[in-house]
């Protein structure tokens, strides 16, 4: 299934002071997520699950190796509210289906634990969502205040250096002869000059 969405601006620039302090708890719950991912297909044998799950976290994963890469930690984030609003639902649907509690001193041991593991999984994964959404609150502050430097602004600051070397090179070539003034002043017209028909001498 194909959900449509926006294209996402490109985020760039160093991390924040503020991403960097959260780094360890987003490893936390990439580990945490990992656990379960493994005891889901383990105990559960739900492999397309587990595999859509693994995704999720080697991006997350990826996101950490690149020191807290903003645009691949907001894939990672949307990842987890999908993923665990699909899975928070499923464990719903289950219990109000069986109308059996969620835990029972009076079941089997894999019953708890199964249902443990079914109570983990959505949790463990939407975790990463509050924790994306403050560290992009922050970079979208820095970004405001203009702390941080984007690949567009990157881009745009490189074209302005480029036009202000050319100006100025033309200021140059003016005080020596002229010829820098003319060259500056020159316009590029389309379609220029009289038409010639084909097959015409």
């Amino acid at each position: 299934m194909i959900l449509p969405m926006p294209a996402m601006a490109a985020l760039g620039g160093p991390p924040s002071p503020y991403a960097l302090s959260r780094r360890p708890w987003v490893m936390f719950v990439l580990i945490l997520q990992g656990a379960f991912c493994a005891a889901r297909i383990v105990f559960f044998l739900d492999i397309l699950g587990g595999f859509l799950m693994a995704i999720m976290i080697a991006i997350g994963w990826c996101a950490v190796r690149e020191e807290i890469n903003v645009q691949l930690l907001c894939y990672w984030g949307f990842m987890c509210l999908i993923n665990g609003a699909f899975d928070l639902v499923k464990l719903i649907d289950v219990l109000v289906k069986t109308g059996q509690p969620l835990f029972s001193s009076h079941a089997l041991p894999g019953y708890n634990t199964a249902n443990f593991i079914a109570l983990g999984i959505p949790i463990s994964t939407l975790l990463g969502v509050p924790l994306v959404y403050w560290i992009y609150s922050d970079y979208a502050a820095g970004a405001t205040a203009g702390g941080y430097q984007t690949e567009g602004s990157s881009l745009l600051g490189r074209g302005s250096v480029l036009g202000g070397g050319r100006s100025g090179g033309g200021g140059t070539n003016s005080s020596g002869g002229g010829t820098g003034t003319s060259r500056g002043s020159t316009t590029f017209t389309a379609f220029e000059g009289a038409g010639n028909r084909l097959g015409a001498a």
